[in-house]
């Protein structure tokens, strides 16, 4: 091993100092060959490192060793950390080593990478990102040195555990599950890219949030008959190669749907010896066993009658989900049960519903006492009854590129728009309230025009980044208000992070 380490190092230093010279930057940053490095915030003396975006990282350069101490110009530069995103898309690296001192590796910093294979981490890592190895479908090998006193990869198992809890905070294809591990942490697994079948051994106890999500290649997954599992929030979402899940017998526990965004799960079955979940033919959902709460759907679902209850996010991100009926018997929709399905075009509450209608043939779903859409559709006509649209309502719909909110509408609910991202330029009427966040994450937005005089926004002063409808719009470029046009960035109302 320390020849091999020797070897690599002997071949970054050519690459280094073969005639490559040092560059400054106006943030304090430098560039020493392959590397940017940028001071740290906290302790200016130490430094995160990143791949210079000027070198070129071709064929031949397939071990990447990134070093803690970097020496140029009678200079000496201590690297303390991997920067967010710092090595992303660096396509031809197959092995990567990363060097002693370095404690922190930030958020997908090796994304992308699509020829990685192994990874070795010292033993002086102590923070790990999130989605770190995400879109890395090669990577089968995790080894972290054996004197790490906060993560080890015990048995070979190719993963980083958490040492204090025996918990996997980062797995790739090649991970087997120790005995000794009892828990997957949030966001584990996800993005990664090779992992094609999973099969979750019987000691695991807890999956949280997130775990596997974004692993599109996933075709089957395995869980133990006649366990304790707890699975956390959308633990398989955006899993889009999932077709059909099987629910064995256990005490197998969800309080909200695993399967967010899997847009080609067409089945479900369960197990008859299953004491918590049932479904059928008729349903093809995952129902409580008194047949009254929905807690997961798919395209393929029918909402039967006895159904009182449809879970939040029960048919999040479902795209091939084109028509819903809510039976008479349905007497909650969760906010957000319905959000992301951009395909749907045909909503229709059954008459007789004693909470909910569809009035006047609006393919929405209404809350009949408060006059609020409680789920919209790609193609809703929103009547002039309505006075409020709720949380989640058109989240992640298609909606008109150029939308006027309805001047029946007063108040617009916190996420209501979220992800819209049709949507290109918003008109506000003068009576309508805008709530923080309402349009969240509409990408494509670049320019709202409130009409004068709207009761809430009377000038720019009563937009602040605290109440902003705006936050992760990046290409919100102005907003009129009172006819005064002016840049958005000037209003501190958005930030954006992928």
């Amino acid at each position: 091993m320390r020849r091999n380490i020797f070897n690599i190092q002997r071949i970054l230093f050519f690459i280094l100092f073969c005639g490559i010279s040092l560059a400054c930057y106006s943030d304090n940053s430098v560039v020493v060959g392959l590397f940017r490095l940028t001071p740290c915030p906290n302790n200016p003396s130490e430094y995160s490192i990143s791949m210079n975006k000027d070198a070129v990282l071709a064929h031949g350069h397939e071990t990447l060793y990134i070093p803690s101490m970097i020496q140029e110009n009678g200079e000496t530069y201590k690297i303390v950390q991997i920067a967010a995103k710092g090595f992303m898309n660096c396509c031809f690296v197959k092995d990567l080593v990363i060097a002693e001192g370095i404690n922190t590796v930030g958020k997908l910093a090796f994304n992308g990478c699509s020829d990685l294979r192994s990874v070795r981490f010292p033993s002086t890592l102590s923070s790990l990102g999130e989605c770190v190895f995400y879109n890395c479908p090669e990577l089968k090998s995790i080894d972290v040195d054996k004197s790490n006193p906060d993560f080890d990869s015990r048995e070979q198992c190719n993963a980083v555990i958490r040492t204090s809890d025996d918990a996997i905070e980062l797995g790739c294809a090649g991970t087997m599950f120790p005995k000794s591990v009892l828990q997957i942490s949030r966001g584990a697994f996800r993005g990664c890219a090779g992992l094609v079948s999973l099969s979750i051994p019987e000691w695991i106890e807890v999956i949280e949030d997130y775990a596997f999500s974004d692993c599109f290649r996933l075709e089957d997954i395995g869980l133990p008959e006649n366990s304790t599992l707890q699975l956390g929030q959308s633990v398989f979402d955006g899993c889009c190669s999932l077709t059909s899940f099987y629910l064995p017998a256990g005490d197998i526990c969800f309080s909200q749907n695993p399967f967010t965004n899997c847009e080609n799960l067409s089945s479900f079955t369960v197990s008859p010896s299953n004491k918590d979940c049932r479904t059928n033919k008729e349903n093809n959902a995952l129902i409580s066993m008194d047949g009254s709460v929905l807690f997961a759907g798919c395209y393929n679902t029918t909402i039967s009658s006895g159904i009182k209850r449809i879970c939040a996010s029960a048919f999040k991100g479902c795209r091939r989900l084109t028509k819903v009926f809510i039976p008479a018997s349905v007497e909650r929709v969760d906010a957000g049960a319905f959000s992301g399905c951009v395909n749907l075009v045909n909503v229709v509450v059954e008459q007789g519903n004693k909470v909910y209608d569809s009035r006047e043939d609006c393919n929405c779903i209404i809350e009949s006492q408060s006059n609020k859409i409680i789920c919209g559709s790609s193609v809703a006509v929103i009547p002039k009854s309505v006075k409020s649209i709720g949380k989640y309502a058109f989240s992640g719909m298609d909606i008109p590129a150029i939308y006027r909110i309805p001047d029946n509408v007063l108040r617009v609910e916190e996420s209501a728009f979220m992800d819209c991202n049709s949507l290109y330029q918003l008109v506000v009427p003068a009576n309508t309230e805008l709530k923080y966040n309402s349009f969240y994450g509409c990408t494509r937005l670049t320019n709202v025009i409130y009409e004068p005089v709207n009761k809430y926004v009377k000038t720019k002063k009563n937009l602040t980044f605290n109440n902003s409808p705006y936050l992760s719009c990046p290409n919100l470029m102005s907003i009129s208000i009172s006819g005064e046009n002016v840049p958005a960035i000037k209003y501190g109302l958005f930030e954006y992070e992928y």
